[in-house]
């Protein structure tokens, strides 16, 4: 897990990344990093956790269309995809096995452990090739 590339996120980016987060406990909460080529995120876009409800407590899904959408918005705005954010509730921000498992490499992962509502750590993971 392993990337020389650096990424920055905006302050208004972070914070509606982590209320979101926050917003989405006791269950998972997901979304994508938008920004510029040179790693700055920009952007965060919201999405639903698709999951069924016994499963989004420590599982999110992405719906392709909402993923397709969501695409589309970024582009019009000029950012390119960086990644993809979730929440890990009451536990840490590492990643998981599935996590690992469903990577898309190069991509930034972005984790977030919420504890009683509250986001505390946060991490990023890139699967290499």
């Amino acid at each position: 897990m392993t990337s020389h590339r650096q990424y920055r996120i905006t302050p208004s980016a972070l914070k509606k990344m982590k209320e979101h987060l926050m917003g989405e406990y006791p269950k998972e909460g997901c979304g994508v990093l938008a920004g510029g080529e040179d790693g700055s995120i920009e952007e965060v876009f919201l999405i639903k956790n698709s999951a069924d409800r016994e499963r989004s407590a420590g599982y999110y899904e992405i719906d392709p269309f909402e993923m397709y959408e969501l695409e589309k918005k970024a582009e019009e705005k000029g950012y390119v995809i960086l990644g993809f954010y979730h929440s890990h509730p009451d536990c840490e921000a590492m990643i998981s096995s599935e996590d690992n498992e469903y990577m898309l490499p190069q991509m930034l992962y972005v984790i977030a452990s919420v504890n009683n509502g509250k986001c505390g750590e946060i991490r990023g993971y890139i699967k290499d090739l």
